[in-house]
């Protein structure tokens, strides 16, 4: 009977310790695809190359789509989805991983990506009178 006892102590003891554990949801973890552009906090940019492709197909009316995935300063994956259907630019960002974040995700429609230097930014974008920053490259 001690040794049944001991069991359900030890089990019960488990359980709450297993449960009480701060484990990280799947939802939370990202990873980014090849063909991603990816902008890491230390200043280097991923596919800068299929970002400046992007812009260029949307000078020339050719529909494109990319990702950019940027991390905030705690790790968090911020994604934002850059789609041109030969006329308009749309932005799909999704913060719903960044713990910090609004944990939304919101459709704009932009005018065009501007280029300054090594720094991207997108404007004309609906809902925004700043223009919305992307990435800054090397």
């Amino acid at each position: 009977m001690i040794r049944f006892l001991s069991f359900i102590t030890v089990s019960i003891m488990f359980l709450i310790i297993v449960g009480c554990a701060n484990i990280e949801t799947d939802s939370k973890k990202f990873v980014p695809s090849d063909t991603d552009i990816v902008n890491r906090n230390n200043g280097d940019v991923e596919n800068e190359t299929r970002l400046k492709e992007f812009i260029k197909n949307t000078e020339t009316g050719k529909k494109d789509s990319i990702r950019v995935v940027a991390y905030t300063k705690e790790g968090d994956p911020i994604l934002t989805d850059l789609t041109y259907n030969g006329e308009q630019l749309e932005i799909t960002e999704d913060t719903t991983r960044d713990e910090y974040g609004s944990g939304e995700i919101n459709t704009f429609g932009c005018e065009k990506i501007l280029v300054e230097g090594n720094k991207y930014s997108i404007i004309g974008c609906q809902g925004y009178e700043t223009p919305y920053y992307l990435v800054e490259g090397n």
